[in-house]
């Protein structure tokens, strides 16, 4: 994650300026592109510029792929918090253009406001229903595994990508190969398509010790970390089960990875050469001939949508931006000028503009207020602009609570309010506005310190100082110092994140992303988070979505 500089924000001289030449080849609705809509169905915020029976597949294909996974995962049609967004691109080479790479099928990813969404290429009819089934996954394993290495995150996703195939599996050559169900149908979990298999046979060997080391960024064309994580995770799930569910579980309860990949599955410690070597070998003769079990999954779903209007001009090119691989680039940031040109009052348009060129916002975002009094992006982002004196706290607190009030799925609004409130001496008022906030995204180091913040305050020092620890743990390496332990209440030591300015900045990661397969005809090898087997089901004692989240609110 690179996140962005702080929304200080623009002057209004900025919108006067020419922009750059916007990307090769597209145009907005403004200049005579197609036009883009928006369309709602229970689970998804579908944007996109394809229309008619397109959309109807698309919707049942992610409506469907999402009952599947949860069923799969939890065995149980469990709410997940907010709707998902998903930006379908009917020019397939715009989106390669925007993925940066010709082998990225589709990804998952944050948009600058810190929502979730799903990018991906509508290529004839409908989009390939294995790399919808591949996105999905990502988010839903986010609410069950807040902690994951990228191995296992990528491993989880292509063992439940196969939910969505309906080819005939691949076979070992030896042995015998245990199916619950029909296995040529879709909701088979587990299995091994063809085309998986011929491409783990044809990619370079990965050894354990380099596959546990992999960031799930870097990747070559072959797709071999993708596969060799799948095959880990595979054989992982038939051949240890038992440990294997005892890690799932501690990455289920936000635990260190490592620290809970050395004590429940010993074997796997990267320090002990010759243990991976004798998995190294096991992996090989599973590669050629495994043994394995599959399970079927099937679930009820509703495909129906509503149609909303169209998108402005200003609002296309801002979800292209949050589709951009490099949303540094001076072509990237020529569309937020040309949506500037087209409505001075965009928020994110002004706020990114204006971290670019450290200029003041306040001005600019209140006039955005005053003319989109319905868009929660311009509330938050009044918000964050507002210093902290006491003449500004009123405002800054109404803007919050606007925010959140217009977007109940927004975790970032959620966060913002709680630590407005902790820090005006109301903990018992941001307790459960923290705990919303986790709710919405457990996974966000921001979320876990905001209710750390929350827990110092109620005078709850041992579930603060896990909770702070667990976040500093989740932050990126590049994350510069933070100061000392603000909370006088609970014991001194260092703060995982650093201070308010630092909180603010949205999350710019361009996300998990498919990945192509390099010579298996038009299947796609997915991208990172997904589902898993019976071993990760919860059971009724635990609460959802995140075990270890309200630990501080008892």
């Amino acid at each position: 994650m690179r996140p962005l500089a702080r929304c200080a924000a623009l002057t209004w001289a900025l919108v006067a300026v020419a922009p750059l030449t916007a990307r090769a080849g597209f145009k907005c609705p403004a200049k005579g592109g197609d036009e883009w809509r928006e369309y709602r169905s229970k689970h998804f915020v579908v944007q996109t510029d394809v229309g008619g029976f397109k959309v109807q597949l698309l919707v049942r294909q992610l409506e469907r792929m999402h009952a599947l996974e949860l069923q799969a995962l939890v065995g149980e049609q469990v709410e997940i918090p907010g709707r998902l967004r998903v930006l379908a691109f009917g020019d397939p080479a715009l989106f390669t253009e925007l993925a940066g790479s010709s082998i990225v099928g589709a990804f998952y990813g944050h948009s600058w406001m810190r929502e979730p969404f799903i990018a991906l290429p509508i290529a004839g009819l409908e989009a390939e229903p294995e790399m919808i089934a591949h996105e999905i996954a990502h988010h839903l394993s986010r609410f069950l595994f807040p902690r994951q290495p990228a191995w296992f995150s990528e491993g989880l996703a292509q063992f439940v990508q196969t939910i969505a195939d309906i080819s005939a599996p691949r076979m070992p050559f030896t042995g015998s190969h245990i199916v619950r169900g029909n296995p040529v149908q879709s909701g088979n979990v587990g299995v091994t398509p063809m085309h998986m298999a011929a491409a783990l046979q044809l990619a370079p060997v990965v050894p354990v010790r380099e596959l546990l080391q992999w960031d799930g960024h870097r990747e070559s064309g072959d797709g071999k970390y993708h596969l060799y994580s799948w095959l880990l995770y595979h054989w992982l799930w038939n051949a240890r089960s038992k440990q294997f569910t005892a890690f799932q579980q501690r990455l289920s309860n936000g635990d260190d990875d490592a620290a809970a990949l050395r004590a429940e599955i010993p074997e796997l410690d990267p320090g002990n050469a010759a243990a991976l070597a004798k998995v190294d070998d096991a992996l090989e003769r599973y590669r050629r001939s495994g043994r394995y079990a599959s399970y079927h999954v099937d679930a009820q779903t509703d495909g129906s949508f509503t149609e909303g209007q169209a998108l402005s001009s200003a609002e296309v090119h801002s979800l292209i931006y949050d589709a951009s691989a490099r949303r540094d680039d001076k072509e990237t940031l020529a569309a937020l000028d040309e949506a500037l040109g087209e409505d001075a009052t965009h928020p994110v348009a002004i706020a990114v503009r204006a971290a670019r060129a450290d200029a003041a916002s306040l001005a600019a975002l209140r006039k955005a207020v005053a003319a989109r009094p319905s868009d929660w992006r311009a509330w938050l982002l009044v918000g964050l602009a507002l210093g902290d004196s006491f003449r500004d706290e009123a405002e800054k607190e109404a803007a919050y609570r606007k925010a959140a009030a217009l977007n109940p799925a927004s975790a970032w609004a959620h966060v913002e309010l709680a630590h407005h409130l902790v820090t005006h001496g109301r903990p018992k008022e941001a307790l459960p506005v923290a705990n919303r906030a986790l709710d919405l995204d457990p996974a966000d180091p921001y979320a876990i310190q905001g209710l750390a913040e929350v827990a110092a305050d109620l005078g709850k020092c041992k579930e603060a100082l896990v909770l702070q620890r667990r976040a500093a743990s989740m932050v990126p390496a590049a994350t510069p110092e933070a100061p000392s332990w603000p909370n006088t209440r609970c014991a001194a030591g260092p703060s995982p994140l650093p201070g308010p300015a630092w909180r603010r900045r949205p999350r710019a990661d361009g996300g998990a992303r498919l990945m192509r397969l390099p010579a298996a005809g038009s299947t796609t090898l997915p991208c990172r988070r997904a589902c898993s087997s019976s071993t990760t089901r919860r059971t009724s004692a635990v609460r959802w979505p995140s075990a270890w989240r309200a630990s501080a609110a008892r």
